[in-house]
């Protein structure tokens, strides 16, 4: 019989290998297998997914700045309308001097607003993530919003298409290119905060909102139920202030 060496010991299993995969493979697979993505990403930065989730929303601002101005305009005059009614002594010129500042307000967060949005939901993620026992870091909680993010990108897309392709000038509310209930419905003689809650319930919002619990169930640790019910949660907080105003 063959001696082995003292100094060899049991064989030890394998690791298994950890899979790789570039960002441009995070951006397709995060559509048809989300899982996959937040568990290979769990360690890793958001820095890179966040930059192109950056720059293509600025660059779907830019490509829907007309039909976004004319949006403006509509809910503009509308707003004028309103505070006008409340309240009469206000003149219609004391209302115009604020649009410079308003529309520069709108203007910068086209380009700008998606970081912003997507921090202070990362904030309320790691919060609310707390409320069902899974936890993660703050910057776990920015790669699961901003993975989760990537399907509104497809909706601006869907917004720029219909931009130029279908006839913009009947545009009369910020829900008009939505794919929402809201669309449909006339602003003027809708409530408003019922009309604010109805064009909230569209697919892109509602699909990031989905991601948001399976990346916070797989990076958190915790069955797939409670990483819906954050995301839950966090989709009625955000719809909270249309109720309050």
């Amino acid at each position: 019989m063959e001696n082995r060496p003292a100094s060899e010991g049991p064989t030890q299993p394998m690791t298994p290998p950890v899979e790789k995969a570039s960002a441009v493979e995070d951006f397709v697979d995060i559509f048809y297998a989300p899982a996959s993505v937040f568990a290979r990403r769990e360690k890793a930065g958001y820095g890179l997914q966040l930059l192109v989730v950056v720059a293509l929303s600025a660059l779907f601002a830019f490509a829907n700045r007309g039909v976004m101005s004319q949006i403006f305009d509509v809910e503009y005059q509308r707003g004028i309308a309103k505070a006008m009614a409340a309240n009469p002594q206000i003149t219609a010129e004391q209302i115009a001097s604020m649009r410079p500042m308003q529309e520069g307000i709108a203007t910068f967060a086209g380009y700008i607003g998606t970081p912003i949005f997507i921090f202070i939901l990362a904030f309320f993620a790691w919060l609310v993530a707390k409320a069902v026992s899974a936890k993660f870091t703050y910057q776990q909680a920015v790669l699961i919003v901003t993975l989760a993010w990537i399907p509104r990108l497809l909706g601006s897309l869907v917004m720029t298409l219909q931009a130029v392709l279908m006839d913009t000038s009947n545009v009369t509310n910020m829900f008009s290119l939505s794919l929402s209930a809201a669309r449909f419905m006339d602003p003027d003689a809708t409530n408003p905060k019922l009309f604010g809650l109805l064009g909230s319930f569209e697919p892109f919002s509602l699909w990031a909102a989905i991601l948001t619990g399976i990346g916070i169930s797989v990076i958190g640790k915790v069955p797939r139920s409670r990483g819906y019910t954050a995301a839950a949660i966090m989709f009625a907080l955000g719809t909270l202030p249309l109720l309050l105003r």
